[in-house]
């Protein structure tokens, strides 16, 4: 009977992939199960009265914080988002509360122009205002294969939601605010009723765990085949 010989390059191979495909398996379980906390957080939150911005209040996520400021030259893109068919950006801006600093808010959709190099013209809340936001959970940014450089001056095209670098840049307070429909400044208000679902969460583990027992069994099959 032949024995089990794989080779030491397949051997090596196998050591160092597994581990991380196994990673990655239990990494979108966790992800799952943080999507579940945060669907029934909102359900709690849906009733909440609004409270003046604080490190602790805006640490809850779905908390509602009142505002009273005016919103500043300074705002971001988000490319790739999608509303009833159109696609645009999200406009994340920069709101300067008399009392309490700058924060980022969402003011949700605007569609992008025919030609994807020309940046929309977004409409500019001028006065003061007392909107009321929704504080919103970091759900994690999307891998990318490279950096995302930012170009110079404003507005700021941006791949990703990356709220500590945003605020960072501009002295605000590093936490996502959403406007609900008719709140001032509001466009096409970002998602509220949007599930926090981990069936794509479990068919990502799934998929990684599928590969970790695929690369197992071919680990063998080779051994005791290998020439």
């Amino acid at each position: 009977m032949k024995g089990f010989s794989p080779g030491w390059r397949m051997t090596i191979f196998t050591i160092i992939l597994l581990p991380i495909l196994l990673a990655l398996g239990n990494w979108q379980v966790s992800r799952g199960e943080e999507k579940r906390g945060l669907e029934s957080k909102y359900l709690t939150q849906l009733a909440g009265l609004p409270v003046l911005p604080s490190p602790a209040t805006l640490g809850i996520p779905f908390n509602t914080i009142r505002l009273r400021g005016s919103y500043e030259t300074t705002y971001f893109l988000l490319d790739n988002q999608i509303s009833d068919g159109q696609v645009g950006y999200w406009v994340i801006h920069s709101f300067l509360d008399v009392d309490h600093g700058r924060f980022l808010l969402n003011r949700g959709f605007i569609a992008g122009t025919k030609d994807r190099g020309e940046q929309p013209i977004v409409p500019m809340p001028e006065g003061e205002f007392t909107p009321v936001t929704t504080v919103w959970p970091d759900l994690g940014l999307i891998p990318i294969l490279s950096d995302d450089p930012w170009n110079d001056g404003w507005p700021k095209q941006v791949q990703r939601l990356e709220i500590d670098r945003m605020a960072e840049l501009v002295d605000a307070y590093p936490a996502e605010l959403r406007l609900e429909a008719g709140q001032p400044g509001a466009l096409v208000a970002a998602p509220f009723a949007q599930g926090f679902s981990d069936a794509t969460h479990k068919g990502y583990a799934l998929t990684w765990f599928g590969l970790s027992i695929t690369l197992l069994v071919g680990f063998i099959f080779y051994g005791f085949k290998r020439p």
